[in-house]
């Protein structure tokens, strides 16, 4: 569809551990066979700096905000690589907060599609002027888990979204259950304001579960669930997680899940991350 309108920008959005990431490199190999030049662009690169970030009205800061990117930067510079201009891209440091100019150029040849992935990509803030419709691509991406506990109680796709940030934060950034709970609250919020009314802006939405990846993040996740006690504030929260995974089998198959599979972006392993 995308070679077929001739687009020369795809934007993919989703709420967190909706899987853009990943989702986004296996469109990209996928273009590259239909003889496409893909180049890959994340809207966290234009955060404004986190000490202009202005906090909330309860004194916290939110980082799903729409005001946390440089809209107008990134529409005058999407805008320019569409007609072909060559631009420099920025670079967020998150261990610094703030962006950095590092010489990152980029000019769209005649085959090139320019593939734009964030929370915030279908927001119409974000979209240039005086492009023509038919050049950019809105794709939406989020599981959409289809399994039922019973005729009358299915697991919600949030539980899900729950689970993969809680394996992956743990996995690869050593961040405890109890930390990730902290913030979903915060995270849901945000989806619900900045990402969920837009979703029908999207040209496509791409279902990003596999029916198998309950029983795999189990294994990783199921002992970190069961260590929280009563004691814990968490221990509600994490005991209704608990109780849907109770009716999961564990499956022990890392080894058997290829390097290019979504579910590898949470339980590490994913071969388009690999340096």
């Amino acid at each position: 569809m995308i070679c077929q309108r001739g687009a020369k920008a795809v934007m993919l959005a989703g709420p967190s551990s909706s899987g853009k990431t990943t989702s986004a490199n296996r469109l990209a190999t996928q273009l590259r066979v239909h003889g496409k030049r893909p180049i890959l662009l994340s809207l966290d690169d234009y955060y404004i700096d986190r000490d202009l970030i202005a906090p909330g009205p309860d004194g916290k800061m939110d980082y799903e905000h729409i005001d946390t990117i440089d809209t107008a930067l990134f529409r005058e510079q999407i805008g320019a690589l569409i007609r072909g201009e060559e631009v420099e891209i920025p670079t967020f440091v998150f261990k610094k907060g703030r962006r950095e100019w590092l010489g990152h150029r980029i000019r769209l040849s005649e085959d090139s599609v320019i593939i734009v992935e964030g929370l915030h990509a279908l927001n119409p803030v974000l979209r240039p002027e005086g492009i023509r419709e038919h050049l950019v691509f809105k794709l939406y991406v989020s599981p959409l888990l289809p399994l039922n506990l019973d005729d009358h109680n299915r697991i919600p796709t949030s539980y899900l979204r729950l689970l993969r940030r809680t394996v992956r934060d743990y996995e690869t950034r050593g961040s405890s259950v109890q930390n990730t709970l902290s913030m979903w609250d915060s995270v849901r919020r945000g989806e619900k304001r900045w990402i969920f009314p837009y979703q029908e802006n999207a040209d496509m939405i791409f279902n990003s579960s596999t029916l198998y990846e309950l029983a795999v993040l189990k294994k990783h996740i199921y002992p970190l669930l069961t260590a929280v006690g009563p004691e814990d504030p968490w221990f509600d929260e994490v005991r209704s997680v608990v109780k849907i995974l109770d009716f999961v089998r564990e499956a022990d198959v890392d080894d058997e899940i290829p390097p290019t599979s979504l579910v590898r972006e949470f339980i590490g392993g994913n071969s388009f991350y690999r340096k």
